[in-house]
């Protein structure tokens, strides 16, 4: 989705070089150890994001279930395109969606109950790992029988019922490096030229990739610790090896980690053989992927995502611990949702990082009178944080302004609590105890 923007500009070509060069960026973060960085992803804000893609995935699956073709990159464009391609509604791909849909649930839910007895006992009898791995398999199930269901269908009428995807080109594309001139209408860009016309989509692409990758892995992690360096240089590693062969930016897939996850996968051996499957579909099997219903691969991605879908538990749990974390957490969803769920991430956590900053801007302040024997009658003012070009300025006002309500001697600010000072509230000191003098409050001594 995030991508399709930038085909229609800069054609396969830019979109290529996008690829090779937001791999550089977040191979280099990699390498300088800055995937710290991405660590500022709270729960919440991840929570929000994949629920709002869940529901927006859902939206556009649904769309496909009923055989209507066309954009649905939020909610309201799923319902837009529902509308508009209402007359190719189709109850045969409807009916094909909705038997796959029950038969996965049902597969599902006998799977579930069948590990709660395999716990139960110390030793599971043939009959339980059948049903297990029967449970598992359960989406490679409903393909076949449903590729059965349309190759029948052909051979007996001569036309399949249900929409089906269209012909797949086999064969692999040619190993060579990204274009790095680009060719923008009749022009021809230099590789400055072209860097200079990327700039949005370099400053865009790897930051939504990252924060992509990273928050599809923490809701897959199961609280598990993630090594975020090493994700960060696989992740720009494949990009930059993926554009030698006319790859788009690739980031983690909610789709894909999700039927992992429904099917049992375990460890990263799994992507060695879904990468053979694929080469081998791609060099030999390319033609029969026009035989998988539309309708069941939408079943098969909807009963993988709706699991994923958290925020009533999420919700709750914040009411019992932080009601703030409600505020990232339905901002990412509500962007996420009716605006641009590629963006809803980087939104989510710049409201994330108001709140981490205000307590900053605006420290708590102690501020009291008292009286030293050998000084006279003193304000005593107590920050909480560092001072800061931040909080300096607000500092200043507030003790101007409890300075002026009695006549004091000196004023004392404690700063048990500062720890560091920087060059802006270092310069606002000299020019606070400048004005506190010239208003006649207090001799100008600060401690």
């Amino acid at each position: 989705m995030l991508m399709s923007t930038y085909t229609d500009k800069y054609g396969p070509d830019g979109v290529v070089l996008i690829a090779f060069l937001a791999g550089v960026m977040i191979t280099i973060l990699a390498l300088l150890q800055l995937a710290p960085l991405v660590e500022f992803i709270s729960y919440p804000v991840t929570t929000g994001f994949m629920s709002a893609g869940v529901i927006t995935i859902v939206l556009g699956q649904l769309v496909a279930m009923v055989g209507i073709k066309g954009s649905t990159v939020n909610a309201i464009k799923a319902i837009e395109t529902f509308i508009i391609g209402i007359n190719q509604f189709n109850t045969w791909d409807l009916v094909m969606g909705l038997v796959c849909v029950v038969i996965l649930l049902g597969i599902w839910h006998l799977g579930e109950i069948t590990e709660k007895a395999i716990n139960r006992t110390k030793e599971p009898t043939g009959w339980q790992l059948f049903l297990r791995y029967f449970s598992m398999a359960r989406n490679a199930i409903v393909l076949i029988a449903s590729i059965v269901f349309v190759v029948i269908m052909i051979t007996t009428t001569g036309q399949s019922p249900v929409g089906t995807p269209e012909q797949i080109e086999e064969g692999f594309p040619p190993i060579r490096p990204p274009t790095f001139q680009l060719q923008i209408g009749d022009e021809t860009l230099s590789f400055a030229q072209t860097l200079s016309e990327l700039s949005a989509p370099l400053f865009v692409v790897p930051l939504i990739l990252l924060l992509e990758f990273v928050s599809v892995a923490k809701s897959f992690a199961g609280g598990k610790t993630i090594d975020t360096t090493q994700e960060l240089l696989a992740l720009g590693l494949t990009n930059i090896l993926g554009s030698f062969v006319q790859s788009i930016p690739v980031s983690a897939s909610f789709v894909r980690s999700a039927v992992n996850v429904a099917s049992g996968v375990k460890t990263p051996i799994s992507n060695l053989y879904t990468g053979g499957i694929m080469l081998a579909v791609l060099g030999v099997l390319a033609q029969y992927l026009s035989y998988i219903p539309t309708s069941t691969l939408a079943a098969v991605i909807i009963t993988s995502l709706l699991p994923l879908f958290k925020i009533p538990q999420v919700t709750m749990a914040c009411f019992r611990s932080s009601k703030r974390d409600l505020i990232p957490m339905y901002a990412t969803f509500f962007v996420g949702l009716f605006v641009n769920l590629t963006f809803a991430i980087l939104f989510g956590v710049l409201v994330d990082l108001v709140f981490i900053l205000y307590p900053t801007a605006r420290p708590k302040l102690i501020i009291k009178s008292c009286k030293f024997p050998d000084i006279g009658e003193a304000l005593l003012v107590v920050p909480d944080k560092n001072l800061s070009y931040s909080n300096i300025e607000f500092m200043k006002q507030r003790i101007i302004k409890s300075a002026g309500l009695t006549k004091l001697d000196v004023i004392v600010v404690d700063g048990s609590f500062v720890h560091v000072l920087d060059t802006t509230s270092i310069k606002v000191r000299l020019i606070f105890a400048s004005a506190v003098s010239h208003k006649s409050i207090c001799k100008p001594h600060l401690i």
